[in-house]
């Protein structure tokens, strides 16, 4: 299946300045294609297959000029034009000339085609925080389904289970531990690549000096050490689908290298003279804010937007309140069967506590946070004290050097300097929770103990020294 548009002319006139970045994009779901569109910041954009429509889509099920779309910084609203047949939504066919408001990644009918306006909204995690400590390599063994109550997450499965249908790149963002190889997943075994291999590619843990070869594989005597072919973490995605996890922690000059895969369906293993051909579908993720790293010169813009023919923004475990419950008592049923006892309840106060908690490292710490809780419980109750949710009251629990608050970013500074202060802080607030304990301050924020380590020395906290 193609992701090619057919019989489809995207015809967004250009006005004045270039445009920005996409923050929103609207996916155009044809039988035979998924195409994306970027739509602007805000103003007007009429949709129909007459060539005075803004966007204009040849399929005959749609009306010369059928609907229009209005943004703004604050809402999404979509006005069917009087259409022959129609725009729904939520099964609704949508009075002609009314103005009805739409959620990000809210299916609409619009004749025979589907409509989905996605929203990029930059991520909380600061650049670079949450790298996961995962190998990179193919996912095996059996899965679970996630849990799914919240409305939102619903309609973003939806769209992930159309996008899946083509070959289009889909890039995830959302901050750290939301579930975004889960999401990875479902875009796989959606696909007709199903059959394939899914290779997760850790770009944050893969070292800088290997990158290329782990990437891209190698020929015999490449350099030293190299004393047989291999072939890349790329090369073993062949025929199924890559998620390149930490998209954002890949370097530059490999950063062009990837954009040729992508743009060409070849590479070049290192020490090789002639390309070699190979078909992967790419799904990338980040929990950094990419418009920012572009901005800052750490990210081609070009590669972005051939990783983002579709966005869908992860909303973190706070936003979906519903799944708390689900996913504690599923996790406790987990850590429980792994050490060979019955799966135990929580009590009503530990469910509250669980509510109340704001959840910085999502469901990762979730789970992080029910195994721990499983192995200090005695009997079949999980109680609020079991959980060590509460960050100790006294300053003198945190390391030493830091304070309680980090500096704040200047009125009107740069993004990319307000989301290191959001980090900085961040950080600060996990180490206050662990009593300084830098192990379990990273496991709070997702992140590998080294990368903490490393953050440390960037904001200038002094770390603990042993036994305080």
């Amino acid at each position: 299946m193609s992701d090619r548009p057919v019989n489809t002319v995207a015809t967004l006139p250009a006005r004045g300045a270039p445009p920005p970045l996409r923050r929103r994009t609207l996916l155009v779901m044809t039988e035979d294609a998924v195409v994306p569109h970027p739509l602007p910041a805000r103003g007007a954009v009429t949709l129909g297959r007459g060539r005075d429509a803004d966007l204009r889509v040849d399929q005959p099920s749609l009306s010369r000029r059928h609907l229009r779309i209005d943004l703004d910084d604050q809402r999404l609203t979509v006005t069917d034009l009087d259409s022959a047949n129609g725009t729904t939504l939520r099964g609704v066919r949508l009075p002609a000339g009314v103005a009805v408001e739409v959620a990000a990644n809210e299916p609409l009918g619009a004749g025979d085609v589907t409509l989905v306006i996605q929203e990029l909204r930059a991520v909380a995690s600061a650049p670079g925080a949450p790298a996961a400590a995962a190998p990179s390599g193919r996912l095996t063994g059996p899965r679970v389904d996630p849990i799914i109550l919240d409305a939102a997450m619903q309609r973003l499965h939806g769209v992930a289970t159309r996008v899946a249908r083509g070959t289009i790149a889909v890039l995830l963002v959302g901050e750290t531990g939301t579930g975004k190889e889960v999401l990875a997943e479902l875009v796989h075994r959606a696909s007709p690549r199903a059959a394939g291999p899914l290779v997760r590619i850790n770009c944050a843990a893969l070292s800088e000096s290997l990158v290329e070869s782990e990437l891209f594989g190698h020929e015999r005597g490449a350099f030293t050490g190299a004393q047989r072919d291999r072939p890349g973490l790329l090369e073993a995605a062949d025929g199924g689908t890559a998620f390149l996890d930490e998209i954002g922690e890949v370097p530059l000059p490999v950063q062009a290298k990837l954009l040729r895969v992508l743009e060409e369906g070849q590479l070049m293993r290192v020490g090789a003279s002639a390309p070699r051909a190979i078909d992967v579908r790419f799904v990338a993720a980040t929990n950094r804010d990419l418009e920012a790293e572009i901005d800052a010169g750490r990210f081609r813009r070009d590669l972005y937007f051939r990783l983002s023919g579709a966005v869908l923004a992860i909303p973190p475990l706070r936003e979906r309140r519903a799944e708390l419950e689900p996913l504690a008592q599923r996790f406790a049923a987990e850590a429980a069967r792994g050490v060979g006892r019955p799966a135990p309840r929580l009590s009503a106060a530990a469910l509250d506590a669980l509510h109340r908690h704001a959840w910085p490292g999502n469901v990762r710490e979730l789970r992080n946070v029910i195994e721990r809780a499983v192995l200090l419980a005695d009997g079949a109750t999980l109680e609020v004290e079991h959980l060590a949710l509460d960050a100790p009251a006294a300053a003198a629990s945190a390391p030493e050097g830091a304070a309680a608050r980090a500096p704040g970013p200047a009125p009107g500074a740069p993004l990319a300097e307000q989301l290191a202060a959001l980090e900085h802080q961040r950080i600060l607030d996990a180490l206050e929770q662990s009593g300084g304990n830098q192990t379990r301050a990273a496991e709070l924020l997702g992140m590998p103990r080294r990368t903490l380590i490393k953050r440390l020395e960037q904001y200038g906290v002094r770390r603990p020294r042993k036994g305080k």
